[in-house]
């Protein structure tokens, strides 16, 4: 038969992990986070006159200029960052065996995965100009 502090103790347990998990993850700001991202490792290209700007007409100098999307159409769906493309090439095409899958940036490493958690989290909180 369990005790009662047994019991006590069980349930204080399961509210402190309730707690716990109900905690939102950081507030992720496009200006300050999301934008020095783009400005650090994607900008140089997807940017005015940049290749990828010219080849695939996105640009990330700017919270407009990322929501208008590209040649390809949408790069943000907010709140889905696993069905975004532009999550899927920063992250997902780094490890994909699929030809022609864009690895970017092109040239250098991959971004790092708290750069990627960073852009990840700002679209699963909606991908809002703040």
């Amino acid at each position: 038969m369990t005790s009662v502090w047994h019991r006590a103790a069980l349930g204080l347990c399961a509210a402190i992990a309730v707690a716990a998990s109900s905690q939102a993850a950081p507030k992720v700001s496009f200006k300050n986070d999301v934008l020095r991202i783009f400005q650090t490792h994607c900008a140089m290209c997807h940017g005015p006159g940049g290749v990828g700007n010219a080849s695939a007409g996105l640009d990330l100098t700017s919270y407009k200029q990322l929501r208008s999307g590209s040649l390809g159409g949408v790069t943000v769906i907010p709140f889905h960052p696993e069905r975004s493309p532009l999550v899927k090439t920063i992250k997902d095409n780094w490890t994909s065996n699929k030809p022609g899958a864009l690895k970017m940036p092109p040239t250098g490493s991959q971004l790092s995965s708290k750069d990627i958690d960073t852009i990840s989290t700002w679209i699963k909180q909606g991908a809002k100009n703040n």
